[in-house]
């Protein structure tokens, strides 16, 4: 059983916040994923491990998690106890209209899986569910005269997260798999095999894909493939062609990535990516 607690969607879909609570929750509910812009997840209640790019975060209740749009996550509940957090969804338009670009910075500068987690030790300190409580009391009328005001408390809070600092790491599930997670996020231009990568990490390949999918959810082919079209994704709204971007993203031809494409997201790209820039 589900219970929204506040929600709201800025009308320019620059952020989202979401106080949600489940009463039983369902694993399926929590796959494994990506965001187009940035995450902050505080977990509240519950007990969950956060899985990030190869690393483990075992949270505890008040902990903040930060992502960002090239770093696959997924949320496993450990047991079937309520489970409550707040999710905050914020586009990079945010950062620009609210002319606080330098706020990414926390989400940016760290590399990918690691310094995720911010304490609660330290969360309680910054007064940070202070700032929470008021923004969801402007955002609970639903009505865009409070939106002005919804902004700039949660630049606030933006503010408050640099200031803290990730505090902590999570601990590696494999130091292999972590290592080809690395060395595939570095080298998608290049040409990258199953093969070649476990002569690479000198390991047998039926090792490697065990232990792969095991830490990430898929198949080394599988994350190749979709990591390879997030780079397409970024490398389009940047300005080059669909065709130049699947290219430089490492696909063998402009059909490999259409066809790869339409699997993963079950339309032509000239529907989903042409129609993002458009936005």
């Amino acid at each position: 059983m589900h219970r929204v607690i506040c929600v709201r969607t800025a009308p320019d879909k620059s952020f989202s916040y979401i106080h949600k609570r489940d009463s039983n929750p369902e694993q399926i509910d929590f796959r494994l994923h990506t965001h187009n812009g940035y995450e902050i997840l505080i977990f509240l209640k519950g007990e969950a491990d956060f899985i990030v790019e190869g690393s483990v975060y075992s949270l505890r209740p008040m902990d903040i998690v930060l992502t960002r749009r090239d770093e696959m996550h997924q949320l496993v509940n450990t047991s079937r106890k309520q489970y409550e957090r707040i999710v905050i969804n914020l586009d990079e338009s945010f950062f620009h209209n609210a002319q606080c670009g330098q706020y990414t910075e926390i989400f940016l500068n760290r590399k990918s899986g690691e310094g995720n987690l911010i304490e609660r030790e330290a969360v309680k300190k910054a007064e940070i569910f202070d700032t929470l409580l008021r923004l969801e009391k402007y955002m609970k009328p639903n009505t865009k005269k409070n939106e002005i005001v919804i902004r700039c408390i949660l630049t606030e809070f933006l503010h408050q997260l640099n200031e803290l600092k990730a505090s902590a790491n999570g601990v590696v599930q494999n130091e292999t798999v972590k290592k080809v997670l690395v060395y595939i996020n570095g080298n998608l231009r290049e040409e990258l095999s199953l093969d070649f990568l476990a002569e690479h990490f000198f390991i047998s390949k039926y090792h490697l894909c065990r232990c792969f999918r095991q830490c990430t959810g898929f198949t080394v082919n599988q994350y190749i493939t979709y990591r390879r079209l997030m780079l397409v994704r970024d490398l389009h709204r940047a300005g080059k062609s669909l065709s130049a971007a699947s290219t430089e993203a490492g696909f063998a031809s402009y059909s490999n990535f259409y066809k790869a494409y339409v699997r993963e997201t079950g339309y032509p790209p000239s529907e989903g990516l042409s129609g993002q820039q458009k936005e």
